[in-house]
């Protein structure tokens, strides 16, 4: 988050329905507009495993980091990254809730699925989640070769997650990738919670890796998890 004074450690705070040593962090600093915690901390993680109750285990995966990063495919055609929002105020922790996006190629295009998943908290009411396809510049500002945005449905404990565009089907790029040059997808969002005035803001982007060889017909990710 962000705020005047020096930084400091963030405490420790457990959160209802989770194990005795399941804990967030967040910064009880005092601010003037509320900003969500920033995803950084890219860990690899592997695939989900095969044979699971589950359709996902997007509940258990890296719930003890910020963001995390992992390949699903042997054609390095398919990664998902996730990021665990915290948010609060001057009075300290409000909710949190997953960010989560995967992304699959479809020959030149690339496409999107993603989701929010509620943890704890007052309701989320989403409201800009752009997704954007960008270019890598090296000397200077990163290009952009596609603006997505993903609409989402509010989320609370009685309405957990929400899809955009759904659980089995992709929202494609707005524009086919046709060049040799190197890419990534940055995703960020905005919202409101329930009972609070200040529109949240999550800091900083999360993005699922790395991609090139756009040129030959089939992207391909070369760098899962991301990297700066």
């Amino acid at each position: 988050m962000c705020g005047a004074g020096p930084a400091r450690a963030p405490p420790s705070v457990d959160v209802p329905g989770r194990g005795a040593h399941d804990h967030l962090r967040l910064w009880g600093k005092p601010v003037d507009r509320m900003v969500a915690a920033a995803a950084t901390d890219y860990r690899a993680s592997p695939p989900p495993r095969r044979g699971a109750q589950r359709a996902d285990d997007y509940d258990s995966w890296c719930e003890k980091h910020d963001v995390c990063g992992r390949l699903i495919d042997h054609n390095h055609t398919i990664a998902e990254v996730k990021g665990n929002v915290v948010y609060g105020n001057q009075n300290g922790f409000i909710g949190s809730f997953d960010l989560v996006n995967r992304q699959a190629f479809d020959g030149e295009f690339p496409r999107w699925r993603s989701l929010i998943d509620w943890d704890y908290g007052p309701q989320v009411q989403p409201d800009r989640f752009p997704l954007n396809c960008r270019i890598n510049i090296s000397h200077g500002p990163d290009d952009y070769c596609g603006k997505n945005e993903p609409v989402f449905a509010s989320i609370d404990r009685g309405f957990t997650r929400s899809w955009n565009p759904s659980s089995s089907r992709y929202m494609y790029n707005e524009a086919r990738l046709r060049d040799g040059r190197k890419h990534h997808d940055d995703m960020t969002g905005m919202f409101w919670a329930h009972g609070h005035d200040a529109e949240f803001k999550i800091r900083g982007a999360i993005h699922t890796g790395r991609w090139s060889k756009c040129n030959t017909g089939h992207c391909k990710y070369y760098q899962v998890p991301w990297k700066a």
